[in-house]
């Protein structure tokens, strides 16, 4: 046997020996289900139904997701109806009796419309620490009082404009401010504020990058770089002064590279480059999320300051999901639950090994995945400065309790602020909770806790933990399938287009000649072709045609349309499939003339040719 094998055998019995110790010391295991088969709370019900039947859930799930827009009990009631009312829901019978009401305004339909929203509102609370700082203040210090530490991230980071993106990072210094003043009367908890003899920073905020840049966009890495780092520079020269950590969050695939990028960069700057209270986040359920790992380490030993990497499995899996198999690109997340589950323990192990280079932070509510992350930290005896488990707020809260009672130190995501964008949050959380691989639905479903210890199975699918697999199938044969628009989260694609757009500078000002019967006419009249968006760069010069020439060129279309009608069918398909293959073959420059000459951004323009390969082959088929 290897001494691999000996190590993942011993992880395995110590895996199993810890889950057993924190499983026993949880009195009420399933207390966050409260009420799930018991005593009847609507917004425990709410999260029942949602487990039991998919297509309840989708409805269930468009309507909170408005919820909070509608003006008043009226629209709530007829939202209701709409949404669940249908004969294609199979409803419970209690949400039927709610349901039986004749009209929004009547009395019944006013119950209904207070009963969902107040479902809603407390299911909301549950998860959201506060629509206030104040409430998230209090929310933060009962924490405290269970020896559990925070990080505080602020709900509506979706910003369309400047001015938004200004506010957002306002937002965060007033809030930085306030939360260090009130910090100022907490009592010292050692446990959470002190590790190794180091004052830790009692206050932690986290933030996502896409906000302070209302066009973040892979497409201009620049641009967006230079806005970005202005604004995270003045949130964390604020952040030094007022003694508080900032944590990065990681968003969809398409922002991750650019994400990274702007980190590694601002942190090597000698102002924040020996700044070890800042982290950033992995997820697991990317295919390239080991390399990314291997990458941060390698740039931390060169930076020469270690900073803490937040694992997670990851938020935007059905999102990632439905993009991929929309556009035909190779999906970029692991599709199976397991898959995910086994590449976060083998970064887990990798983070942790690698301690003096990286802060671990492992965020998960599997008990097995603490388990394993609990022993592979006891066999490495790491110290307490650098690493600590992470749970989302409303979430296996008696896990982090106990987890805190064994002395590891836990910290608490929070996320505050309104109802309206707190639905995004919430939604997200529905979908990833209530889906058949969750692991509330595992957690319910297994016969005992070996079972639901079992190491995760990786499927033969998704057994490259590094690389793309293609998309999932449409469930329904197509005769057509469309042509796949670049994606433009690889950098090799981004890259290319670039190199594209930079080549056809290099040819402007050449001039283009009618094409009649087979032949260049040169014409004595020229008209300059100018960029749109740059009226006064030339493009090129274009032969204008006279009457005469037109006739001449009319006369040779309606020849060579008599040739066409006369070739066989299957050459004609041909030729039209050969000139599908050109335009994909160059479909870059294609759309970076587009670009220049119509004045369309680049995906617009990419999808431009994107058609024509289609009308080609549609009309082949």
């Amino acid at each position: 046997m290897t001494s691999n094998t000996l190590t993942r055998a011993t992880y395995e019995r110590e895996t199993l020996a810890i889950a057993q110790q924190l499983s026993a010391a949880i009195e009420r295991p399933q207390s966050w289900l409260e009420g799930l088969g018991s005593k009847l709370h609507w917004d425990d019900t709410l999260l029942r139904w949602a487990i039991s039947n998919a297509s309840l859930r989708t409805q269930l799930f468009r309507l909170i997701d408005v919820l909070p827009s509608l003006p008043d009990s009226v629209e709530i009631a007829r939202h209701l109806q709409e949404y669940l009312g249908g004969s294609t829901s199979e409803l419970p019978d209690t949400l039927h009796a709610l349901l039986n009401f004749a009209q929004p305004h009547s009395l019944g339909g006013q119950v209904a419309a207070k009963t969902i929203l107040t479902a809603t509102k407390t299911l909301a609370h549950r998860y959201i620490a506060g629509e206030t700082l104040a409430q998230a203040l209090r929310t933060i210090q009962r924490l405290r009082q269970q020896h559990l530490t925070f990080t505080l991230d602020m709900l509506g980071e979706a910003v369309i404009s400047e001015s938004e993106a200004s506010d957002y990072l306002e937002g965060y210094l007033q809030l930085m401010e306030q939360v260090s003043q009130a910090a100022q009367q907490w009592s010292p908890v050692p446990q959470i504020d002190q590790a190794q003899g180091e004052d830790l920073q009692q206050v932690q905020v986290s933030v996502k990058i896409t906000a302070f840049c209302a066009q973040f966009d892979p497409l201009d890495a620049h641009g967006s770089q230079t806005r970005v780092s202005d604004r995270l520079r003045t949130l964390l020269r604020r952040a030094d002064e007022l003694g508080v950590a900032v944590h990065f969050d990681m968003e969809q695939y398409v922002y991750k590279d650019l994400t990274l990028a702007i980190l590694k960069k601002l942190l090597l700057e000698p102002e924040f480059r020996e700044r070890t209270n800042i982290g950033l986040t992995l997820q697991a359920y990317l295919r390239d999320a080991k390399t990314d790992l291997q990458d941060i380490m390698a740039w931390a030993e060169h930076r020469g300051a270690p900073i803490t990497v937040r694992l997670v499995k990851g938020a935007y899996w059905d999102q990632e999901i439905i993009k991929a198999t929309h556009k035909n690109w190779p999906s970029p997340v692991f599709t199976h639950k397991g898959d995910t589950d086994a590449n976060f323990e083998a970064l887990t192990q990798l983070l942790l090994e690698n301690h003096g280079l990286i802060y671990g932070a492992i965020a998960s509510h599997n008990l097995r995945s603490q388990a394993k992350a609990i022993a592979i930290a006891n066999a490495l005896q790491i110290p307490s400065r650098r690493f600590e488990l992470q749970v989302l707020y409303g979430m296996a809260h008696p896990l982090a309790l106990v987890m805190a009672t064994t002395g590891h130190r836990v910290r608490v995501y929070c996320p505050y602020g309104p109802l309206l964008p707190g639905m995004a949050y919430l939604i997200r959380w529905l979908l990833e909770n209530t889906a058949n691989s969750s692991v509330l639905r595992q957690s319910l479903a297994a016969p005992d806790l070996e079972t639901l210890m079992c190491p995760p199975v990786g499927s033969a699918e998704d057994a490259n933990p590094n690389g793309f697999v293609p998309p999932t199938p449409f469930p329904f044969p197509l005769a057509f399938s469309n042509a796949t628009d670049t994606d433009f989260a690889q950098a090799p694609l981004r890259h290319q287009s670039q190199r594209s757009l930079e080549s056809i500078q290099h040819q402007l000002g050449q001039s283009y000649w009618p094409w009649i019967a087979g032949e260049a006419v040169t014409t004595e009249t020229v008209r300059p072709s100018v960029n749109p968006s740059n009226p006064t760069q030339v493009l090129v010069d274009v032969g204008q045609v006279t009457l005469a020439d037109t006739d001449q060129a009319l006369t040779a279309a309606k020849a060579a349309a008599r040739d066409w009608r006369q070739t066989p069918v299957p050459q004609r398909a041909a030729i039209l499939r050969r000139a599908a293959e050109l335009m994909q073959q160059h479909r870059h420059i294609l759309a970076g003339w587009i670009v220049v000459e119509v004045g369309k951004v680049l995906r617009e323009a990419d999808a431009e040719v994107s058609e024509a390969i289609d009308f080609c082959r549609y009309y082949a088929d």
